[in-house]
């Protein structure tokens, strides 16, 4: 299986990567988060992470599927 990970803003810095093609067995977003954690493990402090799966917004049961694109933000807060 092979998924595309984007990373925006702050999480770029953090992986120094814009995007990055990752191959394994993934079955859900937990567990890619899983593997990117331990492979950046400055990501893993951060708290709130929004995910999106194909340009929607995934929950950590999400199932993925090979080809698919998952995007990183950091939360945000605005006023």
């Amino acid at each position: 299986m092979s998924i595309i990970i984007k990373y925006y803003a702050r999480y770029r810095e953090l992986t120094g990567k814009r995007e990055e093609e990752l191959q394994y067995d993934f079955k859900n977003i937990s567990q890619v988060m899983e593997a990117l954690e331990g492979k950046y493990p400055k990501l893993s402090k951060d708290e709130g992470k929004l995910v999106a799966l194909n340009g929607r917004y995934a929950n950590r049961d999400s199932v993925v599927k090979d080809g698919d694109s998952i995007s990183l933000f950091p939360p945000v807060s605005g006023g």
